[in-house]
């Protein structure tokens, strides 16, 4: 009886474990990664890793290094090494462009650098 007893708790943990991973997963799930350039400037860009950091670069130098987080179609600057403050923006991606708007007002921004990456850009995915 026991040995019932704790086979089916094996199992519902399990199931719990199976279910939150999936749940927690999901939110991320829509925003792409990998190295995305400038429409209009083919050696600027952003690469986004699947751990939730980001990288801005041009050419070969790398000019910011940050943690984000995605919830539905909003895209969160959480935090960088430039000391800018946590900003939203809404995303769009169709499988090759990705651009990215403010959800609140771009002059909000303190940050010059990041309102130029950000602020009505498009960013093509690069193989």
């Amino acid at each position: 009886m026991k040995t019932k007893k704790s086979l089916v708790y094996v199992a519902e943990v399990l199931l719990l474990s199976l279910i939150l991973a999936a749940c927690s997963s999901s939110s991320n799930s829509s925003f792409p990664t990998g190295k995305f350039v400038r429409s209009d400037n083919q050696d600027h860009g952003l690469i986004f890793n699947n751990d939730g950091t980001f990288t801005v670069f041009d050419g070969s130098a790398t000019l910011v290094h940050g943690k984000y987080s995605t919830q539905s179609d909003t895209y969160t600057d959480e935090s960088n090494d430039q000391n800018c403050p946590r900003m939203s923006f809404k995303y769009k991606f169709d499988g090759t462009n990705l651009a990215f708007s403010y959800v609140g007002k771009p002059a909000d921004d303190p940050c010059d650098g990041r309102r130029g990456d950000f602020n009505n850009v498009a960013y093509i995915l690069s193989k």
